[in-house]
């Protein structure tokens, strides 16, 4: 089959891979849309351990299912499906509790077994989801990102959400903007370096943008909120100076939650987290809850991908990949098309 194949660390390339074999439980899938994630450009030029080559990225997508394990029997061929990104046990103490998303033993699609840059796929069939005849291949590969951006406001539990800033106005940043207001947030700011971006945050209701840039992040929530701060700060970059304004934005007794993994190290003031009671949480990945509520959610006509999203073909996938990393395209979101 073709695939975009990551040969080597800084490298890329279309051209055959061998078709997956299928295990009883699984399925085969028929690939028809795949998002490159921001996870995948920033480990592809890190050159992160957590992605050795030769493997396969992808881990948002829909498609088919082409044929079934020898043990499945609550599916069909010929269904239109999306998959998680991450294959959980289902047998340790945390999927016992069921947090299935923290699994001890998991398999993330393009990190621990190959992804669906690619025709094919094989995927376990306990993380597959029947996708509405209404939603599209698109939308249902968006389900991922978007799951996580619903779990990012979920953690954040107690709080009013009365106004909220994100940090970072990618793809992430986008579903958490989208996921606050479901979440019935009042005011909603985004900040981001790129003009751009930072239009299509307000063409999808960003109450205020801010170019961080040019603008002083934490000064200019504080005036938006008559020097209170905000009852929740997003950071959705990942980097030192994003966490540290989605900590200092928000008020005494407020929250911060942290999905971003650009960098790893920050240097943190940490009197001003424990002198203004404030709480900090990590944010990985998307519940079965969070995956199931997103596929209505694009059901119902509530979530937007335009016009940030745009759809590649999948052998113009090194082209596509490389020049998001350098923002050289107009679409926030690409999603290659086999």
């Amino acid at each position: 089959m073709k695939a975009l194949i990551y040969p080597d660390f800084g490298k890329l390339a279309y051209g055959d891979w061998p078709e997956p074999t299928l295990a009883p439980d699984e399925v085969l899938v028929r690939v028809a849309a795949c998002g490159i994630c921001g996870s995948e450009m920033g480990g592809f030029v890190a050159r992160s351990p957590r992605r050795v080559p030769p493997i396969v990225m992808g881990h948002e997508f829909s498609g088919v299912i082409e044929e079934l394990g020898a043990d499945v029997t609550d599916l069909t061929e010929g269904q239109r499906v999306v998959g998680n990104a991450l294959y959980h046990c289902g047998e340790c103490d945390l999927c016992r509790r069921e947090l299935t998303h923290l699994c001890r033993n998991r398999q993330v699609f393009g990190m621990h077994r190959d992804g669906a840059f690619a025709e094919l796929v094989n995927v376990p069939a306990s993380i597959i989801y029947r996708i509405p005849d209404h939603v599209t291949d698109v939308q249902a590969a968006m389900v991922e990102p978007l799951g996580n951006g619903l779990h990012v406001i979920d953690l954040a539990q107690g709080n009013t959400l009365e106004t909220v800033l994100v940090c970072g106005a990618g793809t992430i940043g986008l579903m958490c903007m989208q996921a606050a207001r479901i979440r019935g947030a009042k005011r909603v700011a985004v900040s981001d370096t790129n003009p751009h971006r930072l239009e299509i945050a307000q063409g999808l209701g960003a109450d205020l943008v801010i170019n961080a840039a040019e603008q002083n992040v934490v000064e200019a929530m504080l005036e938006w909120t008559d020097g209170q701060g905000v009852e929740l700060g997003v950071d959705a970059v990942g980097a030192a100076p994003t966490r540290r304004d989605a900590i200092q934005a928000a008020r005494p007794g407020g929250d911060a939650v942290w999905i971003g993994l650009h960098q790893d190290e920050l240097t943190l003031d940490t009197y001003e987290v424990v002198l203004a009671e404030k709480r900090i949480l990590g944010s990985y990945a998307a519940t079965d809850a969070n995956m199931r509520e997103g596929l209505q959610l694009f059901a119902d006509g509530k979530i937007e991908l335009e016009p940030w999203t745009q759809v590649f073909p999948l052998e113009q996938g090194e082209e596509v990949f490389l020049a998001m990393l350098e923002q050289k395209k107009d679409a926030i979101k690409a999603v290659l098309a086999p």
